[in-house]
Formats: structure tokens, sequence, C-alpha cells
């Protein structure tokens, strides 16, 4: 396993769930400091620490390990209508946070 891809893909996750690396630590029981490691790829986490990870950003380990996470490919929308204008960064920013707000509404109905 490539350590430095597991960082990053705990990394992506982390920020499309707009959650700083301070509250993945506190989430965690980690400090800041060992999460900006395991996301360099300076250190490896321990499997029950990369369990605690995918159950904090409720991710699962195949999301974390094989870069499997989805997201919606917004610019994939976009071109899938012809007519559509080119997507601007503020346009893909204000989707996610739309996907991210319906995501956290969903989980409280649950």
């Amino acid at each position: 396993m490539n350590k430095k891809q597991i960082g990053r893909n705990i990394q992506r996750i982390r920020q499309v769930q707009n959650i700083t690396q301070a509250e993945l630590a506190e989430m965690v029981h980690l400090s800041v400091v060992h999460i900006s490691h395991i996301e360099t790829g300076a250190s490896m986490p321990s499997l029950p620490t990369l369990l605690d990870i995918c159950n904090a950003l409720e991710a699962t380990p195949n999301d974390i390990l094989l870069g499997q996470y989805c997201t919606p490919d917004i610019e994939m929308l976009v071109k899938e209508n012809p007519n559509a204008e080119p997507i601007t960064q503020e346009d893909k920013l204000l989707m996610q946070n739309i996907y991210n707000y319906l995501k956290t509404k969903n989980k409280k109905k649950k």
C-alpha cells in the first residue's frame, strides 16, 4: 500500500466533507500533527486508527485504501448538457456545498 496515496485519499475525503484537520483529529482522538503526517504520507495509520478515520469520515476502507470514494462529478453533469456554460470554480464550490448540505440533512433523518 502506498502511504502517500492513502494520505491523499483521506485528505480528499476530509476536504469534500468540509472537515478541517483539527476537527478530524478531535473526532479520532489524535493530534493535528499526527493527522497531518498521515495525510502527507509521512506516517501510516494503524488499523484501529484507519477504522476510526473511516468512521469519522463515513467512508469505507476501500474509499481510503483504494481511492473509491464517490462524490458527484459536477463537471460531468455540466458536460452532459451541451448548452451549458463552462463551469466556474465558484459554481463547483456552490454545487459541492449543496451536495454536502443534502448529505448532512439526510444523515439527520436516519
